[in-house]
């Protein structure tokens, strides 16, 4: 069977209606409109067999280095039939293209197809708790994650199923531990598990690898990026990924700390021309993000309406 991946035009319209009515969703063509005016941030795609639209999910890429795969769907006739794996590399695709190179997407504990087909595109579950939803992320091409996987294959990975205290913030913990060595990275997030609430971001780091160990935490009253250094003297240089239309200010960029030592860095940003829609995104959260070293980012957030 051949599948094309194609991002939604107009023509289009009629194909994405049956298909939303075979599945019990509402189409309205209203949503053309919506979908036109977010191109800039925003990619609807469809999956088409002969002419007949079989799957849809649309890609936001609003906020720089993340990129948010949201409501995949393939028609139930099709399914198991790779169109979904198409999608979503599809979305890989275009994501890291633009140098967004940590893709993140919510699923259900019981959706076991769901699961395996993230899986196979290295998913780890981030955000969990009781309810039925979670929030798994993938880190792409360059990003500090598959970075330190590439230096260190044989790792554990372990996930909190609660929120864990860092550095006096209430976050979700993922880790990455060499089993040969001391080497480790952990990943912490800042979020819910739902989508009612502020958007899923990294918001605190730790790592250990050698004569280096770290934290990178981010606060967000007052907005703030904490630096604890507890290895050797190392320089923390921090620089903003910025949306464009938001002017980003960091009080120190570079920071040069030693053996037990640590600082806070304040961060101010006001928006010039900032246009992005956020009523017709997932979150009414802007995000800005930095990079530490040119390798690690962390992240905050401000929520708006």
């Amino acid at each position: 069977m051949e599948v094309q991946v194609l991002e939604f035009e107009e023509k289009f319209a009629e194909g994405v209606e049956e298909l939303y009515n075979t599945l019990g969703w509402k189409f309205s063509p209203k949503l053309i409109n919506i979908w036109k005016s977010l191109r800039n941030y925003s990619k609807v795609l469809i999956a088409l067999s002969d002419d007949r639209v079989v799957g849809k999910v649309t890609l936001d890429v609003a906020f720089p280095p993340y990129a948010e795969i949201v409501n995949l769907i393939v028609h139930p006739e099709y399914q198991r039939k790779g169109i979904g794996t198409k999608l979503i590399e599809e979305c890989i695709k275009i994501s890291e293209s633009k140098g967004h190179n940590i893709q993140f997407l919510m699923t259900e504990y019981d959706n076991i197809p769901a699961l395996n087909l993230y899986k196979k595109f290295n998913f780890y579950p981030a955000i969990l708790s009781k309810r039925k939803q979670l929030w798994l992320f993938r880190f792409g091409k360059g990003s500090f994650v598959e970075n330190f996987l590439k230096a260190h294959p044989l790792f554990e990975f372990k996930v909190s199923r609660k929120k864990v205290n860092f550095h006096d913030e209430k976050l979700y913990e993922i880790s990455f531990a060499d089993i040969m060595n001391n080497a480790c990275l952990k990943v912490y997030f800042r979020g819910q598990p739902g989508q009612e609430g502020t958007m899923p971001r990294i918001a605190g780091i730790f790592f250990m690898e050698g004569k280096k160990a770290f934290d990178l935490v981010t606060y967000e009253n007052p907005f703030e990026v904490g630096i604890f250094n507890y290895g050797e003297n190392s320089s923390f240089e921090t620089r903003p990924l910025s949306p464009k239309g938001l002017e980003v200010f960091v009080e120190k960029q570079i920071l040069k700390l030693s053996k037990n030592q640590n600082e806070k860095v304040k961060i101010t940003f006001e928006a010039k021309d900032f246009d992005i829609p956020l009523d017709y995104l997932s979150f009414k959260t802007i995000v800005v993000s930095f990079r530490i070293n040119e390798k690690f980012v962390i992240s905050i957030g401000k929520e708006c309406g």
